[in-house]
């Protein structure tokens, strides 16, 4: 993804805003802490020129189970955050693919809602998105020496700006090394996910994924690809764990995120995948998966809601 420009509005508090008139003090416990819950969702144009978000309510209910996780009190409901998104995008009138953030953040109130005084708030960021090319032409990957916090620490089944912190270090390593992604083990050495997306391995026409229990985010692109890969295309998917030698003996890697969508991998550790090439596993479902999202194919699995 390229650098944004900076929008010109953001929806903040329950009002659609000038960018500038967003702040939160810098000893609010968000500056300090990174006290806040996320989502990231895709907005897509489609093919008559309207947008439609893919999978809103999956987001909103995930975004509300990992407040309520972090006893973080929304001080606004699931309908009035989606009215917010929907009015943002509206009043910014933009062109192309979009990308939305809500985010529900503590002010004050470290220990959360029953702990002392709290003061929470929400904002809504959405820009228009580029499609990487990496999408078609595949990454470079390694396998990280950092490993992928488990559920004993920070869950990884939350989206908490502050544990995305634990992503930094890895991907420094894999820049340094030349490599456009790196791929992190969990506490038992056993394949988790990457920086920013869950990850697939075909291998004797069979797909294969580590299960949540292996460490990773409850991904929504996952879900989707899995339903589609089964119901669809009628082919077989295993969540198992995986030990990082079996992704060198892989036909096909791809990954899957709001941001990655649905992107193949070449290459680990400078090991080719399969012959280094995307694969036709890989391709179809990438395929189907987009012209989904961009009203090409039919949405068969409601997964679109229509602005």
């Amino acid at each position: 993804m390229k650098k944004q420009e900076q929008p010109s509005l953001i929806w903040f508090n329950g009002n659609v805003e000038p960018w500038e008139n967003a702040t939160v003090h810098v000893w609010s416990e968000l500056a300090t802490r990174g006290a806040n819950i996320f989502e990231g969702i895709r907005c897509y144009q489609q093919k008559d020129g309207s947008h439609a978000l893919i999978s809103l309510e999956q987001h909103l209910n995930r975004l509300f189970s990992a407040l309520k996780i972090l006893r973080i009190a929304s001080p606004f409901t699931k309908e009035e955050l989606k009215a917010g998104i929907i009015d943002l995008i509206n009043a910014l009138k933009l062109e192309g693919h979009i990308y939305v953030r809500p985010t529900v953040y503590v002010e004050k109130g470290r220990y959360g809602e029953g702990y002392g005084e709290v003061k929470n708030g929400a904002y809504i960021v959405a820009f228009p998105v580029e499609r990487s090319p990496s999408i078609q032409e595949g990454i470079k990957c390694c396998v990280s020496s950092w490993r992928r916090m488990n559920d004993l620490s920070m869950s990884p089944l939350l989206k908490a700006g502050a544990a995305y912190q634990s992503f930094k270090l890895p991907m420094i390593d894999a820049l340094n090394g030349g490599y456009d992604e790196a791929i992190l083990l969990n506490d038992k050495g056993l394949v988790a996910e990457t920086t920013g997306a869950t990850i697939f391995m075909v291998r004797n026409g069979q797909v294969i994924t580590p299960p949540i229990s292996a460490g990773i985010l409850e991904s929504i692109t996952r879900s989707n690809c899995i339903n589609l890969l089964r119901s669809h295309f009628k082919i077989q998917v295993v969540e198992r764990d995986i030990p990082r030698t079996e992704l060198y003996w892989a036909d096909e890697i791809f990954l899957t995120g709001t941001l990655a969508e649905l992107t193949p991998v070449l290459s680990i550790d400078k090991i080719d995948i399969g012959n280094g090439a995307v694969g036709p596993i890989t391709q179809k479902l990438q395929t189907t998966y987009l012209g989904i999202c961009e009203g090409r194919k039919e949405d068969t699995f409601n997964w679109l809601t229509l602005l």
